[in-house]
């Protein structure tokens, strides 16, 4: 019996797993689900076992990652997936239901659509999500995507957004790895944990064959009957499965051997059925086994030509049938990536550098494609041939940057780093110099968001730039200004202004783009007057060269700082900015961003969510990737936020975040999200990220304006939280300075600033306010600040809190701020003895809380009924409505929720699959009438004291 058609053994736990997923995403409930297990075990075989029986109804999409030999070739692990939908779909039809961006798919399958030029090239995982999440929500689908150890960023990527999309709709994505590939510093790793703390994916790790096991699959190899052990010799049997180590792949190579010698070393179970072949045979696996797991058709041809491709197909058909490589349409690949990891080490050096030669040589005379330029590059690096391998590197690295492809950009940018010295005239060779490659592999760099290295590689190009090319320079010393300013160093600051000295006074085009550096590092620091100066200076500059892009770009950061400093005619140069702009998304990106910021900031949430949803709209149509429309999507989240629809926010934060160096952007997203976790009632998950990201937002702070108001008061709230009052007051000290703080920012951060020091005083410390009011009294120009003067009198006792629940949404008032005030002054009123107002007052506030979703003002307002004797809140429903009594499972579960278990821990409690406690609990929340965890253990703790 064939190995792919043996029965597949001691799988049942782990192909139940696949089908129950399989049939979740048959009822609309998609999932994901990651199979992991060391190489040979058998994961392609459980893949093939689930989509060989799924159904005709079930849309098949799969796909397989590879490596070139030193890296990850781009966009592999996508290419069978989009190749399977055409082929069941049509051309037209992935296009139409792709939408807007669909040339985006360009980047993956160049046949299907050309991308358009001058559009962002990183668009590909998000469209092809949006495409997959279209065809799921009419049929089953069912994505593959294996082998991700091999899996480039992009796929990664892809997968984790199909994670994602895939909850809501019909669609099924199972992906595998080798675990025993994925080493600490492996880049899965990252995504892996992604996927984990979301929640997004079940893992199902397969494990080796138990000896039983083991000797019903040898037998199935042998006899056809998995039951028949009859002609066995039970000796050989035994020393088959000592030998196999309950791996299924050498289980069937070594039944291959069977009335042979079995092999002593893991080489030679893997070269078995190789070494049968013959010469011919042999030699074209060889061939094979240098393209990598798979070789296409058409590159065979060139690399060996049409007559002598016609001329090795009985040799082909031999290997084929000897279940060593498998053919498909379009070329030959490896039955296992194992085998071909074998026949290549099978190759002497002049063998394998003829070949790779041949094979770059080939890959060059077709299209050039990020994937093909990548293999080119590194076929002409195992060949050995340094000036080729530059030359391919640099090439390549143009073709994979631009965030098409960031992970291969850094590869050949580094590589072609490492081999420019061993190249005679190398800039003739690539056409560029080494201090200019330093800068682009820089940038590759920092799209990469390895802002370390980013920084290091523009500081060696300004080391080696020539002092006669003195714009060069002042380019080069603005680029090394702006990484520093990204990691957080605010010596960049005064680089700016050094970059600025040393540019040519007459060459305005680099004055123009050095001013829009220093005009934006100085907005964002709050330096809005002098932002507002330069960005003036750059706009003449750039008006003067007819460079309407960046004059459109200054005066956004001049409408902009003008703003912040209070002065509304900024409005009108944010305008004039758009209407610049024209089609250029960034300027129009920063239009819609800056806008919507400076309405978040008057407390317009309405405006601000129209304002940002609008220009990611706009983004979106126009082609542009996520990363230039996150921080117009982040807005939105904050809008959202600002609304009171908290579990919209909460969502969104746990799609866009994603483990990436420190940057300013990633700061921002981290903060609101812990700021939101905090406020939602998770005050150990909340804590935990604040420990994880203090350091960085601190640094941040010294650098941005936002990030010195907003993470400082996010801290020192978690630092309340845990009772820390000592650094609290460390953490809002710094509001006490006006030259660091205005507006807006002042305002918020002198709300917790006085909670902070109202906490204080009643722990018996003596603390000074007056040079927190001299901030608040030098903010009194933002719109908002009776708002926020009013917070910061009610936390220091001087004004009634039923003042600060009167403020609305028209006030500029958050939608927590009214249960927050509530409580607090149900919480004066308990104090003073008035419980009937007391108990009006708090459950106003907890089904205020309970509407947006603010678990810990829940439970406040909650803990404070019980205290006082006054009993729960009790949610209003409309007439009629009824409670659902829980079952007995559902109490036990609920004594778990109180206790703070997750739903991994409660069904390893139970007994019950993740899944079903997940069900459990979402059952729980619909009979209590509550919207979280945290309520639902509000609940369970008040009815065991009263019980």
């Amino acid at each position: 019996m064939s190995p792919g058609r043996t029965p597949l053994v001691g799988r049942t736990t782990e192909l139940a797993a696949l089908r129950a997923a399989l049939s979740d995403a048959r009822e609309g409930s998609g999932g994901t689900v990651v199979l992991a297990g060391e190489a040979g075990i058998g994961k392609t075989r459980l893949v093939t076992e689930l989509v060989d029986h799924a159904g005709d109804d079930v849309l098949v999409a799969r796909g397989q990652c590879a490596a070139s030999g030193s890296g990850p070739v781009p966009y592999a692990g996508l290419d069978g997936v989009l190749r399977d939908l055409v082929a069941a779909l049509g051309d037209d039809e992935v296009l139409a239901a792709a939408g807007p961006a669909a040339d985006a798919l360009g980047v993956i399958l160049p046949r299907l659509v050309a991308v358009r030029p001058g559009v962002d090239g990183g668009r590909a995982p998000e469209v092809l999500a949006d495409l997959l999440t279209t065809v799921g929500a009419t049929r089953p689908v069912v994505v593959v995507v294996e082998d991700l150890h091999w899996s480039d960023d992009v796929t990664r990527t892809a997968v984790t957004r199909l994670a994602r999309a895939a909850r809501s709709t019909r669609l099924l994505v199972v992906v595998t790895y080798r675990s025993d590939d994925v080493g600490r510093r492996h880049p899965l790793r990252t995504t892996l944990a992604e996927l984990d703390r979301a929640r997004l994916a079940d893992r199902v790790a397969v494990p080796r064959l138990a000896g039983p096991e083991v000797v019903e699959l040898a037998r199935a190899v042998l006899t056809g009957t998995p039951e028949d052990g009859s002609g066995i010799d039970a000796g050989r049997l035994d020393e088959l499965v000592d030998r196999a180590e309950g791996v299924p792949f050498y289980v069937e190579e070594l039944a291959c051997c069977y009335d042979g010698d079995i092999p002593v070393s893991l080489r030679d179970v893997l070269l078995l059925r190789y070494a049968g072949l013959s010469e011919a045979a042999q030699a074209f696996c060889r061939v094979v086994a240098a393209g990598g797991v798979r070789a296409d058709r058409d590159v065979l041809a060139a690399v060996l030509g049409d007559e002598a491709l016609e001329r090795a197909e009985p040799a082909a058909r031999e290997a084929v049938d000897a279940l060593v490589l498998q053919a498909g349409l379009d070329g030959y690949g490896f039955r296992h990536a194992l085998m071909q990891e074998a026949v290549e080490a099978e190759l002497l050096p002049t063998e394998r550098r003829r070949l790779h030669a041949a094979y770059a040589e080939a890959l060059a005379s077709g299209p050039a494609t990020v994937p093909r330029l990548v293999e080119q590059a590194d076929h002409w690096w195992h060949a050995r041939v340094p000036d080729r391998a530059l030359a391919a590197a640099v090439t390549g690295l143009d073709a994979a940057a631009n965030d098409v492809a960031p992970a291969a950009a850094v590869r050949l940018g580094e590589r072609a780093l490492e081999l420019w010295d061993t190249v005679p005239d190398a800039a003739d060779v690539t056409g560029t110099t080494h201090h200019e490659l330093l800068v682009r592999v820089a940038e590759a760099e920092t799209v990469a968001t390895h802002v370390d290295r980013a920084l290091a590689l523009a500081r060696q190009a300004l080391d080696e730039w020539p002092a006669d090319d003195p714009a060069g320079r002042a380019r080069t010393l603005g680029l090394v200004a702006v990484q520093q300013l990204r990691a957080g160093d605010v010596t960049g600051l005064d680089l700016t202004q050094e970059a600025l000295a040393a540019a040519p006074q007459d060459d305005l085009g680099t004055l123009a783009e050095l001013l829009r550096l220093d005009a934006r590092a100085k907005m964002l620091a709050g330096r809005f007057r002098e932002a507002v100066a330069a960005a003036g200076r750059g706009y003449e500059a750039a008006t003067a060269v007819g460079d309407r892009s960046t004059a459109a770009l200054l005066l956004n950061n001049s409408g902009l700082a003008r703003l912040s400093a209070g002065d509304p005619g900024g409005l009108d140069e944010l305008e004039e900015s758009r209407r610049l702009s024209g089609d250029d998304w960034a300027g129009r990106a920063h239009y819609f961003t800056n806008l919507s910021d400076h309405q978040l900031r008057l407390g317009r949430f309405a405006e601000a969510l129209r304002t940002a949803s609008a220009g990611a709209e706009v983004g979106r149509a126009g082609g542009s990737g996520w990363s230039s429309r996150a921080m117009l999507e982040g807005n939105v989240a904050e809008a959202l936020i600002g609304l009171g629809r908290w579990e919209e926010a909460d969502a969104w934060y746990r799609s866009a975040t994603t483990s990436v160096s420190p940057s300013a952007w990633a700061v921002y997203l981290a903060e609101r999200w812990t700021w939101l976790t905090l406020w939602r009632g998770d005050v150990e998950t909340a804590q935990a990220m604040g420990r994880r990201h203090r350091a960085v937002w601190l640094r941040f702070a010294e650098v941005e304006l936002q990030v010195r108001a907003r993470a400082p008061a996010t801290l020192a709230e978690l630092a309340l939280a845990r009772d820390d009052v000592d650094d609290a007051l460390d953490l809002v000290r710094p509001a006490t300075d006006p030259g660091r703080l205005s507006g807006a920012y002042a305002l918020t951060m002198l709300a917790v600033a006085a909670r902070v020091l109202a906490r204080a005083r009643a722990s018996g410390r003596t603390v000074d306010v007056g040079p927190y009011e001299e901030t608040l009294a030098a903010a009194s120009f933002w719109p908002t600040h009776r708002l926020w003067a009013t917070v910061f009198d009610a936390e220091l006792g001087r004004t009634p809190w039923s003042e600060v629940a009167a403020f609305g949404p028209d006030d500029g008032a958050p939608a927590h701020l009214r249960p927050y005030a509530l409580v607090r002054e149900g919480e004066h009123r308990l104090a003073t003895g008035d419980k009937a107002r007391a108990r009006d007052l708090l459950g106003d506030a907890a089904e205020a809380a309970r509407g947006i979703g603010a678990g810990s003002v829940l439970a406040r307002a909650t803990s404070l009924l019980h205290d006082a004797g006054l009993g729960a809140p009790t949610r209003r429903r409309p007439a009629g409505a009824g409670v659902d009594p829980l079952t007995d499972r559902e109490r036990q579960v609920l004594e778990l929720v109180a206790e703070g278990l997750t739903n991994g821990q409660i069904a390893e409690r139970l007994f019950i699959s993740r899944k079903t406690a997940s069900v459990h609990v979402s059952a729980i929340l619909r009979k209590l009438g509550v919207s979280s965890r945290t309520e639902a253990a509000v609940v369970a703790r008040s009815a065991a004291h009263h019980g």
